[in-house]
């Protein structure tokens, strides 16, 4: 009997060289590359079903930070453990993180002429505008019920005059969503036993457990997710050594933890987190509203995800070692969260009690987005730069566009009108 023959699974070195290639080609935010990664995976090379795709993309949205480089790090887990992860992370970020290093180089050293001040000034007012029609989706798709549309104003307020993290904000909403969702469940299974005065075999519900292995493996190579430790000790405690003899380890150190915070409770990307980083940052006088704005524009126009204005910040707060820091610092925690949680939500992602938590998390990333969108908003300069907000949310509103293409007609409409005396 002829067996079909088994599909070649990527090596360690394949999977860090295709996330280098959709890094560097991923402008469009998380679910534009979401979707080139199904093309190459699913249709191109073969190496996940269309099923196993859905899978990976599902766990890689239940985490905080970038969907897509959590989505590569858990196809990199699930094929070579931990190297596969490393690879398939580290990849798609580090050609965001050089572009965007070498903008701040530049930022930093040149400074802001008039013409680049206008001209960031309209990438500042686009984002606004992608922020306010992000969240208007998210409504739509995400809160159809009283208690979420409650729980998203709620988190709003938490955030702005609140000066809750995105981290509690999230915490909070998976708690209401435990609790509010799964006894409107108790309350219909109560009232469906009192009609049929008899309990039913089963109530349907979000789905049941996945299976805890796949049916039939792909392959015997792909190595359990976990494997392959790396053994950074010895070059951690190094370069801790190096750092303390130079006096740097104090200032990196609290980079390091501010921006790991800030990772920890970035849901639904990066532009979640930017009223808890901007309360910080600019709260403790460590860059200015301006400086903070650029850093959230640029972290939208270079590729990859949204989070790399962390390193654009870090540079500005002293240069390339705070960078490394505040990016390390802002990437590790997702990262580590698909390495320790990946292969348990991809069991449980259907079951009712994670479908309930999801439930609540929804409406708590709408009110941390429209937090951002007021955050940022606040720093538009005049009525051209609102007017392309709102000519920008109005346009995604009704036109599907590459977002980064708005966010260079933002900055060149508002360059054009400063040019012209506007």
């Amino acid at each position: 009997m002829n067996e079909s023959p088994q599909p070649v699974l990527p090596s360690t070195g394949e999977i860090f060289r295709v996330s280098l290639r959709l890094g560097t080609v991923g402008f469009g935010g998380g679910l534009t590359v979401l979707s080139a990664i199904r093309s190459l995976c699913v249709e191109r090379r073969g190496w996940l079903s269309e099923r196993e795709f859905v899978r990976v993309a599902t766990v890689a949205q239940m985490l905080p930070g970038g969907a897509a480089a959590n989505a590569l790090a858990y196809l990199g887990l699930r094929f070579k453990g931990n190297r596969g992860a490393l690879a398939g992370y580290a990849g798609f970020v580090l050609p965001g993180f050089l572009a965007t290093f070498v903008l701040a180089v530049i930022y930093s050293s040149l400074g802001v002429a008039p013409s680049a001040g206008l001209l960031l000034d309209g990438f500042n007012a686009a984002v606004v505008g992608i922020i306010g029609s992000i969240t208007i989706q998210m409504v739509r798709t995400g809160i159809g019920r009283l208690w979420q549309m409650g729980l998203a104003g709620g988190s709003l307020l938490l955030s702005l005059p609140g000066g809750a993290s995105a981290g509690e904000v999230a915490l909070l909403g998976v708690a209401v969503g435990l609790i509010a969702d799964l006894s409107q469940k108790q309350a219909r299974l109560h009232r469906y036993r009192l009609r049929q005065r008899t309990a039913p075999v089963a109530l349907p519900h979000g789905g049941d457990l996945l299976p805890e292995e796949d049916p039939a493996p792909r392959s015997a190579d792909r190595e359990p997710p976990g494997s392959g430790q790396i053994p950074l000790a010895a070059v951690a405690f190094a370069g801790g050594a190096g750092l303390h003899l130079t006096g740097l380890d104090a200032q990196l150190f609290r980079i390091f933890v501010t921006f790991f915070r800030t990772g920890l409770g970035a849901y639904g990307g990066g532009f979640a987190i930017v009223p808890h980083l901007q309360g910080v940052l600019v709260g403790q006088h460590w860059l200015t509203a301006r400086q903070f704005a650029d850093s959230v524009a640029i972290g939208k126009l270079t590729p990859g995800p949204v989070l790399l204005m962390g390193t654009f910040a870090g540079y500005l707060l002293g240069g390339p070692l705070p960078a490394l820091a505040a990016t390390v610092g802002i990437f590790l925690p997702p990262f580590l969260l698909v390495i320790a949680l990946g292969a348990w939500l991809d069991r449980v992602r259907q079951s009712r009690t994670v479908r309930a938590a999801l439930r609540g998390l929804t409406p708590a990333v709408v009110g941390l987005m429209a937090a951002a969108a007021v955050t940022m908003g606040r720093t538009l300069d005049g009525p051209v730069a609102i007017a392309i907000a709102i000519a920008v949310g109005l346009t995604l509103q009704r036109f599907r566009m590459d977002p980064v293409f708005l966010i260079a007609a933002g900055g060149i409409a508002r360059l054009a009108a400063g040019l012209l005396g506007g």
